[in-house]
């Protein structure tokens, strides 16, 4: 589980379906949610045949996944507006969802396009129209479904497809299922460890680290982050890319790198910058109510707590190491392990 920096009023007012801080809500998690429905409007804009709106959604859907921080955090429309790519019209379906867990425009789109089932929509790689078209020839209408339609050879029968296509359909539904798995964190450190210790070879890796529940040896992980510092994100991000046991690539900028291992884990890579490193490995670490409860002690002081720095105003008073950020706050140094809720 990822950390949250989310203040008391974001969990109670901004969260979809009334989550608290005492909810379910896990950092990022609406990050993913919404720019996969902003990628779905994306795609069923173009099968309208309606010009530059996919590409503005495209790119919008980019930057929300790619955010440094849940993107409930960000305050209101206005503040949304800011951000590259965010204009009035995504800016509100945004707020929208946050608010009530819904995406109207993106419901509309899916009725008025023969109400395509939202978990099919969400397959990697699979657009409306063929969506539509295992729906009306073979009655596909869940994830399930459509794995059993393949297992049996159904979909490479129908036309515009083949066996290769429909193996591609089937390794992607069953993703779908893989990243609301949990796994045992015994059963995925081999990995992780061979994955952390590739990257530290990898040219242009000033520092490595995994950071989140796996850090925290929680006894489960949904995905792995990793960070990173290096002054050369691209031509490192590249080469993570390029290593034999990464499966799939969903996201690949000079900020971030996201991908799934053989096992079906996700992994999601961020590059930060040296001087913040210890800020930002707080930050990702979590866990979210021990974060919410530091920050509160920085604000009793008059700071901002964030994944950047700590910070009296624009001034950094620390961000190098964890240590530093404990110890400017009057703070004993919580292990990793340690941090689960009140400090």
């Amino acid at each position: 589980m990822r950390c949250s920096w989310l203040i008391l009023k974001h969990f109670t007012v901004l969260q979809p379906h009334g989550t608290t801080v005492c909810g379910r809500m896990l950092l990022m998690e609406n990050n993913k949610v919404i720019a996969g429905m902003l990628r779905q409007i994306a795609a069923l804009l173009a099968e309208q045949g309606v010009e530059f709106k996919p590409a503005a959604y495209r790119r919008a859907a980019q930057v929300v996944e790619e955010l440094p921080r849940d993107i409930s955090t960000y305050g209101d429309e206005k503040e949304l507006k800011k951000l590259p790519a965010v204009g009035e019209a995504i800016a509100g379906k945004i707020m929208e969802y946050l608010k009530t867990g819904k995406m109207t425009g993106l419901e509309n789109l899916r009725i008025t396009q023969g109400g395509l089932p939202a978990e099919l929509m969400d397959i990697e790689g699979l657009g409306p129209k063929r969506i539509r078209q295992i729906q009306m020839v073979l009655g596909v209408k869940t994830v399930a479904d459509l794995v059993r339609a393949c297992e049996e050879n159904k979909v490479a029968a129908l036309p515009r497809f083949d066996s290769l296509l429909q193996a591609k359909i089937l390794a992607n539904a069953k993703r779908v299922k893989e990243r609301t798995t949990r796994f045992p964190r015994e059963a995925v450190r081999k990995d992780v460890e061979k994955l952390i210790a590739r990257i530290r070879k990898v040219k242009g890796v000033e520092r490595a680290e995994v950071a989140g529940s796996y850090r925290r040896e929680k006894e489960t992980v949904g995905d792995i982050d990793v960070l990173v510092v290096t002054k050369k994100p691209k031509e490192v991000a590249d080469a993570i890319a390029g290593l034999s046991f990464v499966r799939d690539v969903v996201a690949h900028g000079d900020k971030k790198l996201s991908f799934d291992l053989l096992n079906g884990l996700r992994v999601d890579v961020r590059f930060v910058k040296k001087d913040q490193w210890g800020s930002a490995l707080l930050y990702f670490t979590g866990s979210k109510e021990h974060n919410i409860a530091m920050r509160k002690v920085a604000i009793r002081k008059g700071w901002k707590l964030n994944e950047y720095g700590l910070f009296e105003d624009d001034r950094v008073v620390a961000s190098k190491t964890e240590e530093e950020i404990y110890g400017a706050l009057s703070l004993p140094y919580y292990e990793p392990a340690q941090r689960k809720e009140a400090l």
